[in-house]
């Protein structure tokens, strides 16, 4: 294919910014010239840094573009010590062909825009800037897309860095949602310990939802499951407190009748709903299609049921019965209810359904590559459970674990200094 084009530059809090183009196949097992894809990557250069190594970013999600730096701050400021940095927007995302209402593809696209995929446009980007081999880090999905480049092309990397990102490589979605749900409950019931008011808070908020029309500033009816999405929060490193303060005071009372308040709605409206990436709710659970065979068949929505408090009807009024919010898990339903993902439904159906994914992992590459790989790894993790993350890293041919529980998922967000220089230096080690 074409050759990376430079289509800008400008310097920004005292560093280069290059902006970076390139058309890739969309479907590089089946190249066609005539059916391209334009992928957009931006280049940041500290001040003398032409010739430091060049290491690519890849962003969490999936199906979220690359961050715009506003600074050299955080995780970013720290890999600039040492090197270019090259962040990517994924295929489907940013300006690499945005997915969203106004750009909905064809069905059969979607599969296209997994880990492989994404892999195989990092390499063209290698390619075409000459260097033989670079460095990576990814966060949460970005470094599932990680363990996909070391088992597909080993000898294109040098270091490796992924934070609460190794994935499961060698079992069913169905154990990866068990996973997270217990994960979850554990975190949930801390939530509950640390807050007793707050069950009975939720329990109220839901029951409430069940029996009134309680409209979001989208205008749609927002459902008691679907608030129950919210949950996520607790995976994250302020998710305690944030839904807290949230729920702290939700109703008001209005001629005798007790209401929702609009910006308790106008909160949760933005929190359930997919309109700033409709991707990632689209493409989510296709992640851990073939690392065995089968279909995941809407896995999160089916395993709930298995989990007591996290059914789809749990009954919040019944206080014998725990009840808990969801966490980073997709259900059909929410292609209803959510009016950013109706033009999704039949893709989303079809990615369920589909039972002949590739598998994104090699063993046996992981264990004879000879990348050097350092990972923060999250004890608490509802996000990437633990013992899956222990599991892969075993898989490596030299993965050098930060074992911690003083973060969450989105440490990196709070603790990218201690991370950073931690993985840096452990990776250096010898």
């Amino acid at each position: 294919m074409s050759d990376a084009r430079l289509v800008g530059s400008a310097t920004r809090f005292g560093h280069t910014l290059k902006s970076w183009e390139m058309d890739v196949p969309w479907d590089h097992n089946n190249p066609n010239t005539n059916d391209t894809l334009t992928i957009f990557a931006r280049e940041i250069v500290p001040p003398k840094g032409e010739e430091l190594p060049l290491l690519v970013y890849l962003q969490g999600g999936p199906g979220f573009p690359s961050p715009r730096p506003t600074s050299a701050s955080g995780w970013l400021g720290e890999f600039l010590k040492h090197y270019r940095v090259l962040l990517l927007d994924q295929r489907g995302t940013g300006r690499s062909g945005r997915v969203d209402k106004v750009n909905v593809l064809p069905t059969e696209r979607y599969p296209l825009l997994r880990a492989d995929s994404i892999v195989a446009d990092c390499e063209a980007f290698r390619r075409a800037f000459g260097v033989d081999t670079w460095s990576l880090f990814g966060q949460s999905f970005g470094g599932f897309c990680i363990t996909t480049y070391a088992s597909m092309f080993p000898e294109s990397l040098e270091k490796v860095f992924l934070t609460g990102g190794l994935p499961a490589i060698d079992c069913h979605a169905d154990d990866i949602y068990r996973a997270t749900f217990d994960k979850l409950q554990f975190r949930h019931d801390q939530f509950y310990r640390h807050f007793p008011w707050i069950e009975a808070r939720i329990r109220e908020v839901c029951a409430h939802l069940d029996h009134s029309d309680e409209l979001l500033p989208t205008g749609e009816r927002l459902s008691s499951r679907r608030l129950r999405t919210i949950g996520i929060e607790l995976g994250r490193d302020r998710g305690f407190d944030t839904l807290a303060y949230l729920f702290e005071d939700p109703f008001v009372t209005v001629k005798g009748e007790k209401k929702l308040r609009s910006d308790f709605l106008n909160s949760v409206g933005s929190r359930v709903s997919f309109e700033q990436g409709p991707l990632y709710a689209v493409v989510h659970e296709s992640i851990y299609g073939g690392t065995v065979p089968g279909p995941t068949n809407w896995s999160a929505h089916r395993i709930r049921e298995d989990k007591p408090g996290f059914e789809e009807h749990a009954d919040p009024t019944d206080m014998t019965r725990p009840f808990y919010l969801t966490g980073e898990h997709i259900f059909p339903w929410q292609f209803e209810e959510d009016p950013a993902l109706r033009p999704f439904i039949d893709a989303a159906h079809a990615l369920a359904a589909k039972d002949d994914w590739r598998s994104l992992y090699d063993k046996n590459s992981l264990g004879h590559g000879p990348a050097v790989a350092a990972a923060a790894i999250y004890v608490d993790d509802v996000f990437v459970p633990f013992e899956h993350s222990m599991n892969t890293a075993r898989a490596f041919r030299d993965l050098r674990p930060f074992i911690t529980n003083a973060f969450q998922h989105d440490g990196i967000h709070w603790g990218s200094q201690e991370i950073i220089t931690r993985l840096i230096t452990t990776a250096d080690e010898y």
